[in-house]
């Protein structure tokens, strides 16, 4: 898969090419229908299929605030990739590129750069000034310029329509399994292992301190059940997330990883947690050997899980 950074980069090279336009955060189930489509499409035309995403987030630009994202670029690249994608654009979301109107944009990055062929899009799809395009704005502008458009309907999971903030919000309730469930796979965080304080080492219970890329969403503060993955291998895991309130107050936020059979250090080194199921809320204990018994049990209850 080739990432472009600008859609000046992409060269038609006259054959078909079927693009997906959307944040893609997460990419969680209802995204991979319109990744599915896009890739079936372009193999039946022995095409190409290209993913249109933005960068920064939108909301960053025109708000200030950006929402906490799912997955970071090298996630989401990887998992476009797994799924048959040959483009990965990376478009710079910019002042100017928010005030174009629908017509402009198709007729800009769609029509113009890209030279599209078809455009697979999800029912909710904003886009333009305003966010005064819709879905059925981009087929009517779209189809008056040759380029067919395919409309993808909500993908419902328990009950209601899979969507990024709906697994937000799972992921801060706690919710690990229910999140799970929509993303199609485990919800991850990777990152470099940083020296820490070597409190759990100290415990009997040594552990690998991630450094996340920030603005990555954090579950709830509490112990998980996970399976890390480093150096081609992988292990069964203890996480904890959290300020660590047994140890002090107000601490920074930590991503701590204990491997159930796993020795050495990984400092340096990038590992990747796949969150699997919480065990329990963070809580403060009333000593250190309460700590110490209660991740023995964590750890006995990761392996009954896992």
């Amino acid at each position: 898969m080739k990432i472009l950074h600008d859609a000046t980069e992409y060269q038609p090279q006259g054959g078909f090419l079927a693009v997906t336009l959307g944040n893609f955060d997460g990419l969680h189930l209802g995204h991979r229908r319109l990744l599915e489509s896009a890739v079936s499409a372009a193999a039946s035309a022995r095409g190409r299929a290209l993913l249109f995403t933005f960068r920064p987030h939108p909301a960053q630009v025109l708000g200030g605030i950006a929402p906490l994202l799912l997955t970071d670029r090298a996630e989401k690249a990887r998992l476009a990739e797994q799924l048959g994608i040959d483009y990965l654009l990376e478009q710079p979301f910019t002042l100017d590129l928010a005030a174009l109107s629908p017509a402009e944009f198709v007729a800009r990055f769609l029509a113009g750069a890209l030279q599209a062929d078809l455009l697979v899009v999800g029912y909710n799809f904003r886009f333009g000034k305003g966010g005064a395009g819709t879905a059925e704005v981009l087929r009517d502008l779209a189809a008056a310029r040759g380029i067919e458009t395919q409309i993808v309907p909500p993908f419902e999971k328990d009950g209601a329509a899979v969507s990024s903030s709906r697994i937000r919000s799972l992921l801060t309730a706690g919710e690990m399994a229910a999140a799970n469930r929509l993303l199609g796979r485990e919800y991850e965080l990777a990152g470099q292992v940083m020296p820490g304080e070597k409190l759990g080492r100290r415990l009997g219970f040594p552990t690998a301190n991630l450094q996340p890329p920030p603005g990555l969403l954090l579950p709830r503060f509490g112990v998980y059940a996970a399976y890390a993955e480093c150096r081609g291998k992988t292990w069964p895991a203890v996480v904890n997330v959290g300020r660590r309130p047994t140890v002090g107050d107000a601490l920074p936020a930590t991503v701590e990883a204990h491997l159930l059979s796993a020795d050495g250090d990984f400092y340096g080194e990038m590992m990747r947690l796949r969150f699997y199921q919480e065990i329990r809320p963070e809580r403060k204990f009333a000593s250190l050997d309460e700590l110490k018994a209660q991740i023995a049990a964590d750890c006995r209850r990761a392996r009954e899980i896992l």
